[in-house]
């Protein structure tokens, strides 16, 4: 894969060396021993994107749910099979003291 190994490259050169992020394409300057990834997007988001195509795990997300993901997938499952549309005045609990 061509990211993997432009990763191994920037992990091998040397610092003060131009670069090319492996996620993005950006050319930059190593400027710490352990640097792989460009900085000139903010926080972390080429190396998040470098590690969730490399890794076969987290590119099928249906695998990792969180539990309010979870939640809210069964509430929604429930609106779907009582035929009450989730944002009708029912569906936001507006009129559930009425019932």
């Amino acid at each position: 894969m061509k990211m993997k190994s432009r990763y191994k490259l920037n992990k091998a050169a040397s610092t003060g060396e131009k670069l090319i992020c492996p996620a993005c394409g950006t050319s930059f300057e190593k400027t710490h021993y352990q640097q792989a990834f460009c900085k000139t997007k903010p926080g972390t988001v080429c190396k998040d994107k470098y590690w969730n195509t490399v890794t076969p795990g987290k590119r099928n997300n249906t695998t990792r749910i969180s539990p309010a993901s979870a939640m809210y997938t069964e509430k929604m499952k429930r609106y779907i099979d009582d035929d009450v549309h989730p944002f009708s005045s029912y569906g936001l609990g507006q009129w559930e003291d009425c019932w």
